[in-house]
């Protein structure tokens, strides 16, 4: 799941630490080391779902089949596009975003093994959210009433969980970037060389 690269309209916490020029260029660089990332996963379809405006999206959008986000909140795109994967077929699914670029591959190797014995996967990040989330089934519930943006959305999701007899598995804590310390952490901070949009 990402955002079309727009300037102004990306990491805007970032750039509010570092200006719209460095925040832009760092997002579309986060975004396309994200997608070489994933494009070296074997067996599996990827799907691009995203938001912002077409008329930006140039070739981004062809580097994959692409669906634009539908929903009211966060929860609600997300569980949207969880829904229409297991729609087209699939028998599990996974998202991700674009905040963590460098996002060990084998984290989502393991998350697609996973779900052959847990119907959640969750792959913490240290600020309280997470990078990664996987559904052996459309569970419509872990996304609704998370107060989105606060510290507390894995801690959240896991008790709606356990309330509910949902068996879940934790993935090794990463990180995400939204602010000048995370992106200081990124090991690649150069755009990879794919045309901008």
């Amino acid at each position: 799941m990402f955002r079309i690269p727009e300037y102004g309209k990306v990491k805007r916490r970032l750039a509010a630490q570092i200006g719209n020029d460095k925040a832009f260029r760092a997002y579309v660089a986060m975004l396309y080391e994200t997608i070489q990332n994933v494009s070296n996963l074997t067996d599996i379809d990827i799907y691009g779902f995203y938001e912002g405006a077409v008329s930006a999206q140039h070739n981004l959008l062809k580097i994959f089949q692409s669906i634009p986000q539908h929903g009211e909140d966060l929860g609600e795109k997300m569980f949207n596009a969880i829904k229409w994967l297991f729609e087209k077929g699939h028998n599990k699914a996974i998202l991700i975003g674009a905040d963590s670029p460098d996002l060990p591959i084998d984290y989502i190797k393991d998350a697609f093994t996973k779900l052959d014995a847990f119907n959640l996967v969750i792959g913490p990040v240290d600020d309280g959210g997470y990078y990664l989330i996987g559904m052996d089934s459309p569970l419509d519930t872990i996304f609704k009433g998370m107060k989105w943006g606060s510290n507390s959305i894995t801690k959240d999701t896991i008790s709606i969980a356990e309330r509910q007899g949902i068996k879940y598995f934790l993935l090794p804590q990463w990180y995400d970037i939204d602010d000048i310390e995370g992106l200081n952490r990124w090991s690649c901070q150069q755009p990879v060389k794919i045309p901008l949009p």
